[in-house]
């Protein structure tokens, strides 16, 4: 049974790494659509900040960006310990 909460858990990553970089890609195509203030910035059900200026729009994408290569990393470390697990090695890791 512990097998499966470590292969959900990997999937898991996935899913939270596709999704901020999607949300990368989704600021950094806004360029200059940008009316009033700033905007708002969400990700899933939480909301980052409530008005970005618009020089600040790159940042926040590429903190998404570089949040999505920790849960990458992340994924590939968990997938790398399943791995060793299931073949019967220890590593170390």
């Amino acid at each position: 049974m512990k097998i499966y909460y470590r292969w959900s858990v990997f999937v898991f990553f996935i899913g939270v790494t596709v999704l901020l970089f999607n949300k990368g890609m989704d600021l950094r195509s806004l360029g200059t659509n940008v009316d009033g203030d700033g905007i708002g910035v969400h990700f899933l059900f939480l909301e980052i900040n409530d008005r970005v200026p618009e020089k600040s729009i790159p940042s926040y994408a590429n903190g998404f960006f570089i949040a999505s290569l920790v849960t990458a990393f992340a994924a590939l470390v968990l997938a790398v310990k399943n791995l060793l697990r299931f073949n019967g090695t220890k590593a170390g890791i």
